[in-house]
């Protein structure tokens, strides 16, 4: 891997400091060897830029644009020169923004792109110049003429849009002509149970007819992409089946493993649904199950996976510039349960998203009467681990330093009442931290990261190098007294799986898992930002996990 590589690598695993860091020490913001390298300081700069608002973005988008012009200067590559104009524009120099962009038109009439990607670039760049030249009816045209270059190519068209939406939000230009041009949307989904045949709990096949044409009539005006959700015998199946008869990508989350999800929620409701089942799992574009274990499938762990539907539908628009929405089969009923249609509902509706409802209508709702009962011991939280790499390294002067100048900071944030976690441990330079919502342990996260930032290792005496590594989880844990500390602690798998994910986090990052990820985006707060990396990171046992970077920003979603 190169060097460019490398730091472009800790960019997108939001390191963004170490990332600058390490372009500083290798002496790259003095070399000239190629239109990657200088532009690679624009990147760190542009980065830095979409954390603020304000004159400190314009300042810091001046600074990014100064360098992508010097490597356009040198190379005259037309990527480094539409972030020059860009850059200019968010550092509020209109006229060098439109000197620069007049600059890549004229490149670009040079150029003879390759069909696909490199042509699909090509047109939105043209249209990105033309929008910078306040062109806005030629920038149009050149983006719907692009989007047929490389029409699959939907993280292609969503890198194009949220760098027009930057330019429009810098401009007071409204963002509804890029509507046209978003990528399919999501859609989270769900509905109540219901049996065929002869059950008492059986909908009558005149009712399941009226599902089905209520479904595609939704679907039909929808504008979907993927659908998320379980396939338990009822709605769900149904739902899943006209999805895939309208070729629309299903993703399954499934709240436990095969067997013991159909002894509960597939069997109990007529032989039928086996086979429907089953088929909709063969046909799936993916399957997750969000709980291994065999022992339990109770109201908590349904919540916990269709709260990661939800999220993985949110999670899906964002990184595509475009929406999620949710189709429900309800009956309108608010429900106080810990988990069904009724919740799944109220979550979504509180993110403040479009929800789709067909009307369910029957004489009563069904309940998974077998399902095991809820401990009350259980319940979801988030957990942060976190550790800082290099203290092994410390010797005995130096540790009473660490504890004053680093872990004193770092604990104050958790002085008052409304900040302290739900649990809290320390071990040395470790840290582990429960919270009741993801929400408090992202904010958590980041004030930690920022304020070991702030640190200068050597003006205290410490060793260079010093980093803060959190990883974060989220999902059902238990609540009980510590034997040995005499205090409640937290236990569980999913504590286990919370621990791995430290280790592997790039130095002055925060990883967070898919399940809270998911969360996080679901009650979409501001400021905050969840990034999937390339690639799945192995944990300590080679396992493939699938983890996201944490990072505050002001970046539109």
């Amino acid at each position: 891997m190169s060097i460019v590589s490398k730091i472009v690598s800790l960019l997108r695993s939001g390191a963004l400091e170490q990332a600058e860091k390490e372009y500083l020490r290798l002496g790259l913001d003095k070399d000239q060897s190629s239109e990657d390298v200088i532009a690679l300081g624009g990147r760190i700069l542009k980065a830095k830029a979409l954390e603020h608002k304000g004159a400190d973005r314009q300042r810091l988008a001046l600074m990014a644009a100064e360098k992508y012009a010097a490597a356009h200067t040198r190379f005259g590559g037309t990527f480094s020169g539409i972030n020059t104009a860009a850059l200019y524009l968010v550092g509020s120099q209109p006229d060098k923004a439109q000197a620069a962009a007049r600059g890549v038109q004229k490149s670009l009439k040079s150029k003879s792109p390759k069909p696909g990607a490199d042509a699909y670039y090509h047109m939105a760049t043209a249209a990105e110049a033309a929008f910078i030249l306040d062109d806005r009816a030629q920038a149009n045209t050149m983006l719907a003429d692009a989007l047929p270059l490389d029409p699959h190519n939907h993280e292609a068209h969503a890198s194009t849009l949220k760098q027009l939406e930057m330019l429009s939000e810098t401009t007071g230009a409204p963002i509804d002509w890029l509507t046209p041009f978003r990528p399919p949307k999501s859609l989270h989904f769900a509905g109540h149970l219901f049996a065929l045949g002869d059950s008492d709990l059986a909908l009558e096949g005149a009712s399941v007819y009226g599902l089905e044409k209520a479904i595609d009539d939704e679907l039909k005006a929808g504008g979907y992409g993927a659908a998320y959700g379980a396939l338990a015998a009822g709605s769900d199946i149904l739902i899943a089946e006209r999805l895939l008869a309208h070729g629309i990508d299903l993703h399954v989350v499934q709240p436990c493993p095969d067997q013991l999800f159909e002894d509960i929620s597939i069997k109990p409701f007529g032989d039928e649904w086996q086979a429907r089942f089953e088929a909709c799992l063969a046909s799936a574009a993916s399957v997750r199950t969000i709980s291994r274990d065999t022992s339990v499938c109770d109201d908590l762990t349904t919540a916990f996976a269709s709260e990661t539907a939800m999220g993985l539908a949110v999670l899906r628009s964002e990184n595509l510039a475009t929406t999620a929405e949710q189709l429900l089969i309800w009956d309108g009923t608010e429900g106080r349960g810990v988990s069904g249609t009724a919740r799944d509902a109220v979550l979504w509706r509180a993110s403040g998203r479009y929800q789709r409802t067909i009307p369910y209508a029957f004489k009563r709702n069904i309940t998974r009467t077998d399902r095991n009962s809820h401990n009350p011991s259980r319940s979801l939280k988030a957990m942060l681990f976190a550790d800082v790499k290099g203290f092994g390294k410390l010797n005995e002067k130096q540790v009473p330093i660490f504890v004053e100048k680093v872990l004193t900071p770092l604990a104050s944030h958790f002085g008052g009442p409304t900040e302290k976690p739900a649990h809290m441990n320390t071990w040395g330079d470790g840290l582990f931290l429960v919270f009741d919502t993801v929400t408090d342990a992202a904010n958590a996260a980041v004030k930690l990261q920022a304020t070991f930032q702030e640190i200068v290792p050597a003006a205290i005496g410490l060793p260079e190098g010093l980093a803060l590594r959190v990883g974060g989880h989220y999902g059902p844990v238990h609540s009980l007294t510590d034997p040995f500390m005499n205090r409640n602690g937290v236990f569980g798998r999913e504590v286990t799986t919370a621990a791995r994910i430290e280790p592997v986090t790039a130095p002055g990052s925060i990883f967070v898992s898919e399940p809270f990820a998911c969360a996080l985006a679901l009650t979409n707060p501001e400021g905050l930002h969840c990034e999937p990396l390339r690639e799945a990171v192995p944990d300590k046992d080679g396992n493939p996990m699938t983890l996201f970077s944490l990072r505050k920003t002001n970046r539109l979603s």
